[in-house]
């Protein structure tokens, strides 16, 4: 937030915990075109801020009832705002008022009470509530923020502006009152056992049927596009000078190796982004997340950081900032692991792109099970084991049917960041590898991975893949440059091991920059040697599991 924003003495802060409606709210409260509903927990990992009428209004991250940054970002808002937007879930009212006590406890800033999910809320405690505001004049308002009336926005705005706030006294025996919780009801997926595999297989497909569906896609587009654009582009070409060519048509050419990676990125994130969105809003996400942590907490991680971890498969860099919720202990671990094991939007098109083009399509999903499993063994030698003893704020997630305007609003975000920033990178570096082609400076850059090849028993050939998928994943497709040629000289193995070093050996450079804005230069520069230390490990043991198999 801006210093002249911080020092205006009528700054509205909203905080509560995570899926209560604080986000809806601010977008109702401010005008702010977003979706009608947010159902995700965490959905806010920074501090959004908006002109208000009477100065400017925030939006906290979600609290979670541990010693996570965003309790400290949200302690600090609390401090530099004059009025204090409380939000508590009406089917959870004393237990979430009472957690939040501590934070504005004996505070002497205006404080206004929205007690959400109206529509779940038990009448009994509505009536309850209700008599308290008529009674007291207290400025509580029962909303269900999704369906949140301009006359409410109305009354909202001019308690602001009035003097009326809910006392410290007043806050205790609002904590008094009678008022049942009512917990969302079970599911299958709480069922012992038969439930813990069914959330596993039911995470396993939010990513793997888009993935698929992606795949079939692409591998049918491609032969079009090659037939009916990108060989007559070519022969447009055939005259012009040299540098031209290199730029446009060659190995790293924004006409061929820039439309495959359009090919087949693009497919993956706009399904993966759908699949994302639907089971967010619907609540089905947290309620896996949730019967998995047990099972996530033997790897050293708790169940906040599983969002992160799934968010690294759209997008790292925003997994990331997501990890701002987790528990302080594990983040550095969660962020580790998405670095090395979480497979981006743009890894996973590359990467089905060129196992389809080296007709060992089989490949994929090996592949992505050994991203898991190397990150699981990364974390383990690197970090040790925690223990967690803090009791965190569980919280179950209502099953509600998803909203047209919400899924949209998700779906816009992802493709903007995908055409507005992953695209024009990418074709960026298409243009500089195609200048440091012409200008015989790539082989030279290459030569940096020559003995790791060597070691490895992998055609030097491949370096330039290594080279350039350190600047982004998707340079991956380096592989299939030429129209394939390297395929000729590789064996299956080979490629599955020269595209998972390309895929783990570093996380690219925007999402070590993340890092190391996040946690200091010290912490990005052990993530850099102790992945590439693992990466090589990992490498090798394949390559002598494989000969030893080969041998016998």
């Amino acid at each position: 937030m801006l210093a002249n924003q911080r020092i205006h003495h009528r700054n509205a802060v909203i905080i509560g915990f995570e899926s209560s409606g604080k986000t809806t709210l601010f977008s109702r409260l401010s005008g702010k075109k977003m979706g009608d509903e947010t159902n995700v927990k965490g959905s806010t990992v920074s501090i959004s801020s908006t002109p208000f009428p009477y100065g400017f209004l925030s939006d906290t991250p979600g609290i979670n009832h541990t010693d996570s940054q965003t309790q400290n970002i949200v302690k600090q808002e609390i401090k530099n705002a004059s009025t204090i937007f409380l939000v508590v879930r009406g089917t959870h009212f004393i237990e979430e008022l009472d957690k939040l006590y501590p934070f504005i406890e004996k505070t002497t800033k205006k404080l206004i009470l929205f007690v959400t999910f109206s529509d779940k809320m038990p009448s009994e405690g509505k009536q309850l509530l209700s008599s308290q505001i008529i009674k007291k004049k207290l400025p509580i308002f029962i909303v269900d923020t999704r369906k949140l009336a301009n006359n409410t926005i109305d009354l909202v705005l001019e308690c602001v502006s009035e003097e009326d706030t809910i006392k410290d006294f007043q806050l205790k025996k609002l904590l008094s009152l009678p008022i049942n919780k009512i917990d969302p009801p079970s599911l299958f997926f709480e069922k012992k056992y038969f439930g813990t595999i069914l959330a596993l297989l039911s995470l396993v497909a939010m990513f793997l049927i888009p993935v698929m569906l992606a795949y079939y896609f692409s591998n049918f587009i491609q032969p079009v596009v090659d037939a009916y654009f990108i060989d007559k582009v070519k022969s447009l070409f055939n005259s012009s000078p040299r540098i031209i060519q290199t730029i446009f048509i060659d190995d790293y050419g924004l006409l061929t190796l820039g439309i495959y990676s359009f090919i087949w990125a693009f497919p993956v994130v706009l399904l993966i982004s759908c699949s994302k969105a639907l089971t967010e809003e619907t609540g089905l996400k947290d309620r896996i997340i949730d019967c998995i942590e047990p099972l996530i907490k033997k790897m050293g991680l708790t169940g906040r950081d599983i969002a992160p971890i799934i968010a690294g498969f759209g997008c790292n860099v925003v997994a990331v900032f997501q990890s701002r919720g987790c528990h302080s202990c594990s983040r550095s671990q969660c962020i580790s692991f998405i670095s090395f094991g979480s497979a981006c939007s743009y890894q996973i098109g590359a990467t089905l792109s060129i196992f389809n083009a080296a007709k060992a399509a089989s490949l994929f999903f090996p592949y992505i099970l050994l991203l898991l499993l190397g990150g699981i063994i990364h974390n383990r030698l690197w970090f040790d084991k925690q223990t967690f003893h803090e009791q965190n704020f569980n919280r179950k997630a209502f099953i509600q049917k998803p909203n047209l305007l919400s899924l949209t609003y998700r779906l816009k975000a992802d493709l903007f960041q995908f055409l507005k920033q992953a695209m024009p990178i990418f074709m960026i570096i298409c243009i500089v590898a195609s200048l440091l082609q012409y200008l015989k400076i790539i082989s030279f850059i290459s030569i940096i991975f020559y003995p790791l090849l060597y070691l490895l028993h992998l055609p030097i050939e491949g370096a330039a893949a290594l080279a350039f998928s350190i600047i982004r994943k998707d340079g991956i497709l380096m592989i299939n440059k030429g129209n394939g040629e390297l395929f000729s000289v590789l064996s299956h193995f080979q490629l599955f091991l020269l595209v998972f070093l390309a895929s783990t050996l570093t996380s690219c450079i925007v999402t070590l920059s993340t890092i190391w804005k996040e946690l200091g230069l010290a912490q990005a520069w052990k993530f850099l040697y102790r992945q590439a230390i693992t990466s090589i490990l990992l490498g090798s043991i394949l390559m002598i599991g494989h000969n030893v198999l080969h041998f016998l």
